[in-house]
């Protein structure tokens, strides 16, 4: 499994255009995705920032889910967005 942890700061008064293009259009895209395994969306009103955590099967599952930077995210990002991957580390 591996995470993918994108964050941004979004443009002043575009955080709830943001998440709700986010639900709207990216999400349902990820969920129709082969290998996409769940994630959230978080945002911060205080830090006009938004982070979407998605996890995908394996890394040609994460290739695929890159695309969803095809469908506009850069319209509302202030600045260029960060973006990792991680995979899981056992704490047991």
């Amino acid at each position: 499994m591996i995470a993918r942890m994108w964050e941004a700061h979004i443009n002043a008064g575009q955080l709830d255009q943001f998440c709700e293009w986010t639900r709207r259009e990216a999400w349902p895209q990820f969920a129709a995705a082969k290998g996409f395994q769940g994630g959230e969306l978080y945002q911060s009103d205080e830090q006009h920032s938004a982070v979407v955590i998605t996890r995908w099967s394996d890394a040609d599952a994460l290739a695929q889910g890159n695309n969803w930077f095809d469908l506009g995210a850069e319209r509302f990002t202030a600045r260029e967005a960060n973006a990792w991957e991680f995979t899981p580390v056992s704490v047991s």
